[in-house]
């Protein structure tokens, strides 16, 4: 039997949210709101686009 190991480490740090509108309200392209989150120089760390179902990462090519 294979026992999840859960959580190795948590932290709690500051990040940059944005939401912003995406889409253009059309059937193949949704209004919706997309959440970005990003560090202080710039980067994007994560977003959560609510249209996007497959889970894409910095560095997938």
């Amino acid at each position: 039997m294979v026992r999840p190991r859960g959580t190795d480490s948590a932290q709690v740090i500051q990040v940059i949210k944005t939401e912003s509108m995406r889409g253009e309200g059309t059937q193949e392209d949704l209004c919706r709101i997309v959440t970005q989150y990003w560090d202080f120089d710039g980067n994007l760390l994560a977003e959560n686009d609510p249209c996007i179902t497959e889970s894409v990462t910095q560095g997938d090519d």
